[in-house]
């Protein structure tokens, strides 16, 4: 019984491979400049050099960093879509000793509205912060990010991207118990992506920047980063 129903669940799936090929591959041939930058899958790695600027740990730093981020488009016209980015970093601050690192994903469904991609998601952040003498920062906070992207393709081959989120913190848990809330992150990103192959392999340079804050009590710290990054996104149409 099994046996049989595997193997009609495979027929069936065969039956509708080609149609579901011959629809993103109109997409992809016919469509727009901008269609064709929406990818059914893709992963993008990035890695460059930030400055820290962090009141909590009371001190700045530079630091090597990288950040992850995989997502899609669906449908023929690829109108919809979704992705996830993931950021971590360790930073150990020389002037003071002290010791910051923070977690931060984001899930986001997007939309393409012509040039524009307005988006709305969820976020969860994690950051402690270590003096040289004691924890000062312990919290892990969950909230809703809203952002808009800007995507203009400048010349075959080469795309502009502009992308800003807002995410707003609903709950804070203190791992401290020192009365925390993690207050709103502005994130902002600019980059250039050039085709090294016409449709899996782009080289990707650019600009982002971040900034939020915590309040300790009645105490309000205020955190940033900014940065210059290259990388690559591997994309696939299917």
């Amino acid at each position: 019984m099994h046996f049989k129903t595997a193997w009609l669940i495979a027929l069936v799936g065969l039956a509708f491979m080609p149609a579901l090929g011959f629809s993103q591959t109109l997409s992809q041939v016919y469509g727009d400049s901008l269609t064709k930058q929406a990818q059914t899958i893709y992963v993008k790695g990035t890695a460059g050099m930030t400055t820290f600027d962090s009141e909590a740990a009371g001190s700045k730093e530079t630091r090597n960093t990288s950040e992850m981020e995989f997502g899609g488009w669906m449908g023929e016209k690829r109108i919809m879509g979704l992705k996830v980015g993931h950021s971590y970093h360790d930073v150990p601050f020389e002037l003071n000793q002290a010791h910051s690192r923070t977690a931060m994903t984001d899930v986001r469904l997007l939309a393409r509205i012509w040039f524009l991609q307005p988006s709305v998601g969820i976020s969860l952040t994690e950051w402690d912060v270590t003096s040289a003498a004691a924890p000062a920062v312990g919290l892990f906070a969950t909230g809703l990010n809203a952002g808009l992207g800007l995507i203009v393709n400048l010349h075959q081959g080469l795309v502009f991207n502009a992308d800003l989120m807002r995410v707003q913190s609903l709950r804070t848990f203190d791992k401290l118990e020192r009365n925390s809330k993690l207050g709103t992150r502005e994130d902002a990103d600019a980059h250039f992506a050039f085709d090294l192959t016409e449709r899996i392999v782009d080289f990707i340079v650019g600009y982002r920047m971040r900034r939020y804050s915590v309040t300790i009590e009645d105490s309000t710290f205020r955190e940033s980063s900014q940065g210059a990054y290259v990388g690559l996104r591997l994309g696939y149409y299917f």
